[in-house]
């Protein structure tokens, strides 16, 4: 029996990285995702998101919110995706480099914001760091050092993605445009094994990965 897996994101192209990753990740047990926050018409972003959105969304603050819209798509689970390049805007400040705990004090700060009753076993968190375009880097560059790096992403993926003829515009991830440059970077591992193998250089991936794995024992 396939499983639905709601997905709360900053925006429609990190929506586009998560379903890409979970479905295929998780193929053997026909995962699907749908998108609860922010919402998508014909492929286009409906309204403003952002990390303010998804704060806005869990904590209930939004007129369709996380329960609401969980319940009615009978979600098994609920991803809540959110960057932490912004992260002192929200509350939460850390030492340089010290990814495990930015990965939880940014859970906590989340699942803080969520109002009692939501079965919090239900969540699964994609806490992207710095931004999800860093997660991207090992799909097309098997340089090491660059796979790792958490700053400024994107210019880096566009600079291998250049001699495609593609580019993602940082202040407008939902171009057209940026559509096609994601379909073409997230083509080239599909396989969960290739998948697992990307994960590996950023500890927020390598988290949602490991969240995925319990799924897959359940």
């Amino acid at each position: 029996m396939s499983k639905k897996i709601g997905i709360v994101s900053e925006g429609v192209s990190d929506y586009y990285v998560l379903k890409h990753i979970i479905s295929r990740y998780l193929k053997e047990l026909d995962v699907y995702t749908i998108p609860l926050n922010p919402k998508q018409d014909k492929g286009k972003q409906v309204g403003f998101s952002g990390w303010q959105g998804v704060l806005n969304y869990i904590s209930g603050m939004d007129e369709k919110n996380l329960f609401v819209e969980a319940l009615k798509e009978e979600c098994e689970y609920v991803v809540v995706q959110i960057d932490t390049d912004r992260c002192a805007d929200y509350g939460v400040t850390h030492q340089t480099n010290d990814w495990p705990m930015l990965w939880q004090l940014v859970c906590d700060n989340l699942i803080a914001r969520i109002p009692e009753g939501f079965d919090k076993s239900k969540l699964i968190f994609a806490i992207t760091i710095d931004e999800t375009e860093c997660w991207l880097i090992p799909f097309i560059d098997s340089n090491k050092k660059n796979c790792e790096n958490t700053n400024r992403c994107v210019n880096l993926v566009n600079k291998d993605i250049k001699k495609q003829g593609l580019f993602i515009d940082p202040d407008n991830k939902n171009s057209d445009g940026a559509k096609t440059a994601y379909d073409y970077i997230l083509k080239q591992k599909k396989k969960p094994k290739e998948i697992k193998e990307c994960s590996v250089y950023n500890y927020g991936f390598k988290k949602l990965i490991e969240q995925l794995d319990r799924i897959s024992t359940i």
